[in-house]
């Protein structure tokens, strides 16, 4: 199915108007499906809570949208429903453990997004903990429909660009996807354009370039948003200690001989405020390696270091050059809350975890 739209010309509400009502009137013949059987009842609640308006008023209009052609192109998208100006769809594109079921709604008076709500996933909790936030779905809220998303690591530049949650890039990746190929749908069937194929599936191996790429300089992030960042050289400035431990695995014991400084040095060099505004913070690696410290542990003497050097030699990158970093909590002989190749620090409250 195709709604005309002229460009270059005059488009006002009430041409569309009456472009849906014959929609309508078609799709309500017998033998079409009618209003919104399609919807679930939590997908018809995501809908009314994006825009408003109660679903039950929405006509399924999928049988017509989701040709072949079509369902080939953008596999992510399963159901097209519309109501006056507003195009809302179900997309299910797969992120790191399956199906991520979202609903989008589209303003098509002005062809921008109205909102994004997710559905249901099963995603791990403690990786995608920020995917329900209003900070990040809010982030699809207003965005023009004429060109696909993309994800970016740190910050966004581009209106187009969308900040992955930590620790969670395939799965930010996937959400993306969805909204794209929900785009797409929309570019061919309501504006006449030509859109290119959206996979519905993320394609990421990690080691191959995929990933996120370390830089030398650490990220401190708080709902979302980085507050700032610090490199391998302003950590240098900070009071450096040695410390020298053994860790333990299945294949024996190995020295260590670190040197670094205090997380609580790193986060006070930021902003003192940060120690006593959080409860806990995350740290994230390449590979998005992510583990758990509680403020209380930083705030402890000899505990939890940010360390640059070992055997006085820098920290490797993954790609074997100097300018990684390394958390390490003193007391873990184990290593199993070490976090190699630090990229990120994700500042956590009660209410933000």
């Amino acid at each position: 199915m195709r709604i005309n739209r002229r460009r270059g010309g005059p488009w006002t509400y009430a041409m569309m108007a009456a472009t849906i009502i014959i929609v309508c009137l078609v799709l309500l013949l017998p033998g079409r499906q009618k209003q919104n059987t399609a919807l679930t009842d939590r997908e018809a609640a995501a809908i009314s809570s994006i825009c408003g308006a109660d679903a039950s008023a929405f006509t399924d209009i999928s049988r017509d949208v989701l040709n072949k052609d079509i369902s080939e192109k953008f596999p992510a998208v399963k159901k097209v429903c519309l109501y006056g100006g507003l195009f809302a769809f179900i997309v299910k594109p797969v992120g790191y453990n399956g199906p991520i079921t979202l609903a989008l709604v589209i303003d098509a008076d002005n062809s921008v997004t109205v909102g994004l709500r997710v559905i249901e996933h099963s995603e791990t909790p403690h990786y995608v903990r920020d995917m329900d936030r209003s900070w990040f779905i809010e982030r699809f809220s207003g965005k023009s429909v004429s060109e696909y998303l993309t994800l970016v690591r740190l910050k966004a530049k581009e209106d187009r660009e969308i900040v992955a949650i930590t620790g969670a890039t395939v799965t930010t990746e996937a959400v993306i996807n969805g909204v794209n190929a929900a785009f797409g749908v929309y570019q061919q069937c309501v504006l006449g354009q030509t859109a290119e194929q959206v996979p519905y599936m993320v394609r990421f191996e990690p080691g191959k370039g995929d990933g996120p790429v370390e830089t030398g300089r650490l990220a401190i992030r708080a709902n979302g948003t980085v507050i700032a960042e610090i490199s391998v050289e302003e950590l240098r400035e900070l009071p450096s200690v040695k410390r020298t431990m053994s860790i333990h695995s299945t294949g024996g014991a190995t020295q260590y001989s670190f040197r670094g400084t205090l997380l609580s040095n790193v986060l006070n060099l930021a902003d003192p405020e940060l120690i006593n505004g959080y409860q806990r913070v995350l740290t994230v690696g390449v590979d998005d390696y992510l583990s758990r410290i509680e403020m209380d542990e930083i705030r402890g003497e000899n505990k939890v270091f940010l360390m640059y050097e070992d055997n006085d030699l820098p920290l490797q990158k993954k790609n074997g050059e100097p300018g990684a970093m390394r958390i390490i909590v003193i007391d873990d002989v184990f290593g199993q809350r070490f976090t190699n190749n630090l990229l990120e620090i994700v500042l956590e409250s009660e209410e933000t975890r």
